[in-house]
């Protein structure tokens, strides 16, 4: 998936005036009349509910607008440039090195922005204006000059780099350690279809969803898997995170598979851990990471999911479940495997405004 992106735009040049004098049968002196030329194309941004990905962008980066025509004899201007429109996706945040943008109707939009971020449907953003056509000599004539030899060069048209980076529109985001069933919760809750395997990584890209429930269409996306230490770079680190910045909720899944097994030293001896305990020891360090990421993500509303729960016995579910409220956290058993607790998760997604 590709999520970033670099372009370089132009738009049009103006044509060059025209040097010309009028030529007729009978009219030996008609004076100059040279035409202007023509304005060079502009380069509009607007956005695509078609498009998901900045895909259309990974070959290539340059994009120019048409030239204004040049200016000819008969006072004739040159033709307009063509202008460019640009299709992004929604949720496309572009920035242009400093410089100021203008809406479809020409008003600036505040005190020159930097970053203009296409989160609305049919928003149409002018970003490079094509440059003004030379006037021809025409203009030029006076009583002291009535030949004129000049005419004016067309304006160059504005040329930015720009900066491109996708945010999903997403409503709710699904995260968790790698392996914690967040692909098979997005398949069974939706009609998608992402890769599911038992083991780590499985999903190295966001994969979206869409539930219908209690008669609304919730999207979901499903981000890769998180590791401690992910906002210092390991793992797959944090470059997915962004993607969850728009999420109304997350949904933070904690798997209890490979719990049973393990032990807790005390003393000389040995009993079987508490499950509770590595089960919270878990979901800290995803909500660790989500608070060193930034951007308040920490401070979305969450629905915390207990994962794999058909891998257990009721006795371990119960004692997480108790272990999670004496932290006054509720926490939701559910199985995507057998849709053991899918339809209490369905009604609280149901009640997102």
């Amino acid at each position: 998936m590709v999520d970033q992106a670099k372009l370089w735009i132009r738009a049009g040049n103006g044509g060059n005036g025209a040097v010309s004098f009028r030529r007729e049968k009978f009219i030996p002196k008609g004076g100059p009349d040279g035409g202007d030329g023509g304005k060079g194309g502009d380069i509009y941004l607007e956005t695509d509910t078609n498009m998901n990905t900045l895909d259309d962008f990974a070959h290539r980066q340059k994009f120019e607008a048409e030239n204004g025509g040049k200016g000819m004899g008969k006072k004739m201007s040159g033709a307009k440039g063509d202008d460019l429109i640009i299709k992004v996706p929604l949720g496309t945040v572009v920035g242009l090195q400093g410089q100021a943008l203008q809406v479809e109707n020409g008003q600036t939009q505040g005190s020159a922005p930097t970053v203009v971020d296409f989160d609305r449907k049919g928003m149409r953003v002018l970003v490079a204006k094509g440059g003004k056509g030379g006037r021809g000599n025409e203009h030029f004539k006076s009583a002291s000059n009535t030949t004129p030899m000049t005419a004016e060069p067309g304006e160059m048209g504005e040329r930015y780099d720009v900066e491109m980076s996708l945010k999903l529109l997403a409503d709710v985001g699904l995260v968790g350690l790698p392996n914690a069933g967040k692909s098979t919760l997005l398949s069974v809750l939706s009609n998608a279809r992402p890769k599911v395997a038992d083991y780590e990584f499985t999903t190295l890209e966001p994969n979206l969803g869409v539930l219908k429930t209690q008669g609304k269409n919730l999207v979901i996306a499903d981000i890769p898997g998180l590791i401690e230490g992910a906002s210092e770079g390991k793992g797959l680190g944090t470059k997915f995170l962004k993607h969850i910045e728009r999420t109304k909720v997350i949904i933070h899944l904690v798997a209890v598979e490979d719990l049973q097994g393990q032990a807790l030293q005390i003393g000389d001896s040995i009993r079987p851990g508490p499950a509770g305990v590595t089960v919270w020891e878990n979901y800290q360090k995803i909500r660790k990471e989500l608070k060193n990421y930034g951007g308040e993500i920490d401070k979305k509303e969450e629905i915390v999911v207990l994962s794999k729960i058909d891998l257990v016995s009721e006795d371990n579910i119960k004692e997480m479940v108790e272990y999670f409220k004496k932290k006054k956290i509720d926490i939701l058993p559910i199985s995507s495997g057998n849709g053991q607790g899918l339809a209490e998760l369905k009604l609280k997604l149901s009640d997102i405004r």
